[in-house]
């Protein structure tokens, strides 16, 4: 049996009932923080971009956008609401295996909650839906190293949402399977192009996840009409670039089902992921600091991921783009040492530039700590320490052995809609947060997705 099929066996065979509690509270979670970051993101440049292209293309009345009350067609939609999700890189990420690859699974998840619209869906399909699309991107990611052949792992969205929508569009299994030949060949390869050390990332870094789901979804619709494309797509890929590859996680898509879903990280802050633990101890140490000019120099000790590459490299200590900023450990370091928190309003009026800020960035020394980096290596720690000394000769320190909203160490309910209120409360009143989370949890039983798409218009 050829992987695209198995894929597709996979997504018609999976029903609600097969799923555990805790992978429906996972979807559910990731739901909520998943939406509250697009909600977040609306008006922000790059989505508003991709809105006016969409809107200007469109012809059929079946998705909702985000933070309006248009409708346009499946796909487009997709283009646009799948990167308000990405855009302030809030969104979760896997905690796969260590050495393997990652991804950010919830790209999927405004794509489907448009497909749910179009047909009707209820609520518990669109959480099975969600799942599938969870668990074909952890078995792909963990199958291929697609980031060491030089492609994005936001290519794996193109290759597994076609998936999760032909589930809720009713089609075939012959159907699916040639959507995801379809889509994996023809936008399933993102090349890696943009993550790369720089003062300024371009727009593609957040609207990247929305090409492919809208090049999935085309897919999908084209194979609905009798579009035929080749079963063995993927072994084609694997074969044609090599990287290291292992078909073993696909034993995963038959019975009895083992689930992933539960094993992604909802980040605490709107930032890179690799960030997380440095923002969260300079946050702890703000209110042992009466200013940050008492600071003579703050050292963050870490694996490489943290403290070097694009985290920490030269331009990270000059980012000229709010994308570069979320992606620099010195920024993240300095602002929550100064402001005791790290929001998106913390990125308002390009701080990037504020002279105050640059003098402290500079003043954050980046160390590979090796203990550090054998833990993140062999056990998927993502934690490090920040020294903080003081011109009185006083020495803070703040270690994070594993940063917070990880599955290991994760948000509380109260910290999910704290941070979903953070996000939302630019675009929407300081109520919309906790309606969007009770939405969410109310999906179990809802006949369908309209409450949802109605209260993610920010209409009322």
């Amino acid at each position: 049996m050829y992987l695209a099929e198995m894929m597709a066996a996979y997504a018609l065979d999976l029903v609600y009932e097969d799923l555990p509690e805790p992978v429906v509270e996972a979807a559910v979670r990731a739901i909520a923080d998943t939406l509250a970051c697009a909600v977040g993101a609306v008006g922000e440049e790059g989505p508003e971009l991709l809105r006016d292209f969409a809107v200007a293309r469109a012809s059929m009345l079946e998705s909702s956008l985000i933070g309006s009350d248009e409708q346009i067609n499946m796909s487009l939609a997709a283009l646009v609401n799948c990167s308000l999700a990405r855009d302030l890189d809030a969104n979760d990420l896997y905690a796969g295996p260590p050495g393997r690859d990652t991804g950010h699974f919830s790209d999927a998840i405004p794509a489907l909650l448009g497909v749910a619209e179009a047909v009707g869906a209820g609520g518990r399909d669109f959480i099975t839906s969600v799942v599938i699309a969870y668990e074909l991107q952890a078995v792909l990611a963990e199958s291929y190293l697609w980031m060491q052949g030089g492609l994005h792992s936001v290519s794996q969205v193109a290759w597994a949402l076609v998936a999760a929508a032909g589930r809720l569009l009713r089609l075939q299994r012959e159907q699916i399977v040639s959507a995801i030949g379809l889509s994996g060949t023809t936008g399933g390869l993102i090349l890696q192009s943009w993550l790369k050390p720089s003062p300024n990332l371009p727009l593609i870094k957040g609207g990247a996840p929305g090409f492919a789901a809208r090049n999935a979804l085309d897919a999908v619709d084209l194979a609905a009409d009798g579009y035929t494309a080749p079963p063995d797509a993927l072994e084609t890929l694997f074969e044609r670039f090599p990287s290291s590859s292992d078909q073993t996680p696909f034993q995963r898509l038959t019975r009895p089902f083992t689930f992933t879903t539960p094993r992604n990280m909802l980040k605490q802050y709107p930032a890179q992921i690799y960030t997380q633990s440095a923002a969260q101890a300079a946050v702890a140490l703000h209110a042992e600091i009466e200013s940050v000019d008492d600071v003579a120099v703050a050292t963050v000790y870490g694996h490489r991921n943290v403290v070097a590459g694009v985290q920490g490299s030269a331009g990270a200590y000059r980012p000229e783009t709010r994308g570069a900023a979320d992606h620099s450990t010195p920024f993240v370091v300095a602002v929550g040492l100064r402001d005791g928190d790290l929001s998106p309003a913390s990125y308002d009026g390009e701080p990037w530039s504020d002279e105050g800020l640059l003098d402290l960035m500079r003043r954050v020394d980046l160390v590979i700590d090796p203990e550090f980096e054998r833990a993140f290596v062999e056990d998927g720690r993502f934690g490090c320490r920040l020294v903080v000394e003081l011109h009185d000769g006083r020495r803070l320190e703040r270690t994070v052995s594993q940063q917070k909203g990880h599955p290991d160490n994760p948000l509380t309910r109260g910290e999910l809609l704290a941070k979903m209120r953070a996000l939302t409360t630019h675009n929407a009143d300081e109520s919309f947060a906790g309606r969007l989370l009770g939405t969410v949890e109310a999906l179990p039983s809802a006949t369908n997705v309209n409450e949802l798409v109605t209260l993610l218009r920010l209409d009322e």
